[in-house]
């Protein structure tokens, strides 16, 4: 059997639409031999998502994961992290405070919706597993506010936008150090997304590095050529290992698990420091 890693992917427990149910079986018929579930900030997942791979036998391996929230200069910057123990205290710890951040954050941003006008009415923080900024977008496209998620975002929820919250999330140090000590690794997530020049993106993986972050997302599902040979190109000159990841969130062409996630051949793959026997 060919082996195929999918790194980076989130369930109804974040903003996923599937179950961690379905996660596994869709990853099993695309192919996927190792999979870690990423939820944002959350790893409730992951229990429900071992036990469907037992109960239905499935030819998969479960490797534990988060998408964690840092900040770094003022901008918003996702680390996952990866095969760590998820009953480590360091990682319950860090991922509760991150939580009731999210849910701060989430009440603060349905108040501005509220006083700008836009009488939304999502779902309330306390009934979801993790609220994110996508659960408010769809409340805004279901109800007729705004006719898609990216225009949600454009319009109100994006960096600078009249119900965005800023927030002080964990630093680099903070979330490198504590998925060590659960025995873990971690990796920048989606490094173009932030839409850094060049110059800022380096900037961005060097500091990263110094601050204990193990490697960098290389290889995305949805991803032009250039940039995934970039992405390797930083990987090399940093020393960072590569990691892969379709960043699924839902069924569709773009961003489907197990697609399009061959690493550059100069690539150092992040599954590499792991055996079959440390792989969690």
């Amino acid at each position: 059997m060919t082996v195929s890693y999918d790194l980076h992917c989130h369930s109804h427990f974040s903003d996923g639409v599937l179950s961690p149910q379905e996660l596994v079986q869709r990853a099993v018929e695309n192919g996927v031999t190792h999979l870690a579930l990423t939820d944002h900030d959350s790893i409730a997942g992951l229990d429900h998502a071992q036990a469907a791979i037992t109960a239905e036998n499935l030819p998969l391996t479960l490797i534990n994961g988060t998408e964690i929230t840092c900040t770094w200069e003022q901008f918003e910057i996702h680390v996952v992290g990866l095969n760590f123990d998820r009953q480590a205290s360091v990682i319950k710890e860090l991922l509760a405070s991150q939580q009731d951040q999210r849910r701060t954050r989430y009440q603060a941003m349905v108040e501005k919706l509220h006083k700008a006008g836009i009488s939304v009415q999502p779902p309330l923080a306390q009934e979801m597993t993790m609220p994110t900024r996508k659960h408010l977008a769809d409340a805004l496209v279901n109800e007729g506010w705004v006719r898609d998620i990216e225009t949600a975002f454009r319009r109100y929820l994006g960096k600078g936008q009249q119900a965005y919250v800023a927030t002080q999330w964990a630093n680099f140090t903070e979330v490198a150090a504590a998925v060590k000590a659960a025995g873990g690794v971690t990796v920048i997530a989606h490094p173009h997304a932030y839409q850094l020049s060049n110059k800022w993106l380096r900037r961005l993986l060097n500091e990263a590095k110094m601050a204990g972050i193990d490697g960098v997302e290389v290889a995305i599902g949805a991803q032009a050529p250039g940039d995934r040979e970039a992405l390797a190109t930083f990987a090399q000159e940093l020393g960072l290992y590569a990691s892969v990841g379709s960043d699924f969130h839902l069924p569709g062409r773009w961003r489907e698990l197990g697609k399009n996630l061959c690493l550059p051949e100069r690539c150092v793959p992040i599954w590499s420091q792991w055996s079959e026997e440390t792989v969690r």
